[in-house]
């Protein structure tokens, strides 16, 4: 799935105003050699099951149009108007078309919709994926039915032990050249921080959950910016972003990261009201 990223959230980062973009700038490489953010590693769904039509109505395709072609990356439909993904996804983009209520890339169907801008979170980092978030507001409202939705977002903090669920079109295995054409999703359950950076070191903050799977359940490549959440059906909440991942590749059983989608929330109701 799409890279995850960490998120340092303190009251002036909650309050500044995110930087605005018509969708442009290169993405850096990170400066970590333990950690990437799925957009570059090629992010996957690992071990995980096909979704059915309508499982998660809210979740979106990003096509990403770049210097040189087209990047991928997921999202989440939290108003008629706005996509909440990762700031690392958007980097760098000049356009978005964003696709919705599909499950095959390569089907008919589904809602298509162009992002009029993207917004950056101000502090978000491309060198230690701090505060990987970002918001795409849509040109027009898209309107909702049986297979696509909006989805509720996480107002307190995430502990550990939660099972929790990621979908997403990324890579299904660490040699796949391409990502999936099937949406996939894959249950797995959150860790402490502490243990989180065992494996990440000092860039697991408090605006970061991690979590994994029982063996080698993960995330990978073209899931960035994908939800995760607890529950399902109407009870699903949003409660991460996928950010990134170790640099030793999805399927070694190693811990995914995410941006925690309770510490934004005043940052997110500024731009989308929610």
């Amino acid at each position: 799935m799409f890279r995850l990223v960490v998120l340092l959230l303190g009251v002036a980062s909650a309050l500044a105003l995110p930087t605005e973009r018509l969708l442009p700038g290169a993405l850096p490489a990170t400066t970590s050699s333990r950690y990437l953010p799925f957009r570059e590693i090629g992010n996957r769904i690992i071990n995980g099951s096909p979704a059915s039509l309508g499982q998660f109505p809210y979740q979106a395709a990003l096509y990403l149009k770049v210097s040189g072609g087209t990047s991928f990356c997921g999202g989440a439909l939290i108003t008629p108007t706005y996509i909440l993904t990762a700031a690392h996804c958007t980097q760098g983009v000049t356009a978005i078309t964003a696709v919705l209520g599909i499950t095959d890339l390569n089907g008919s169907g589904g809602v298509q919709a162009q992002a009029s801008r993207a917004i950056n979170h101000p502090n978000y980092s491309s060198s230690t994926l701090a505060n990987d978030i970002a918001l795409i507001q849509l040109s027009t409202s898209v309107a909702t039915s049986s297979n696509v939705k909006t989805i509720s977002l996480a107002s307190s903090t995430l502990g550990s032990g939660v099972s929790v669920t990621v979908s997403g079109w990324g890579k299904t295995s660490d040699s796949s050249s391409s990502i999936s054409q099937t949406l996939n999703y894959v249950g797995l359950t959150t860790i402490t921080n502490a243990v989180c950076a065992n494996t990440y070191g000092s860039i697991i903050q408090s605006g970061i959950v991690c979590a994994k799977g029982s063996t080698t359940q993960s995330t990978c490549n073209g899931d960035s910016g994908g939800p995760l959440v607890t529950g399902s059906g109407s009870n699903a909440l949003h409660v991460g972003i996928v950010s990134f991942g170790s640099s030793q590749g999805c399927a070694k059983g190693l811990p995914s990261a995410y941006t925690r989608t309770a510490a934004y929330r005043t940052w997110i109701k500024t731009y989308a009201g929610v």
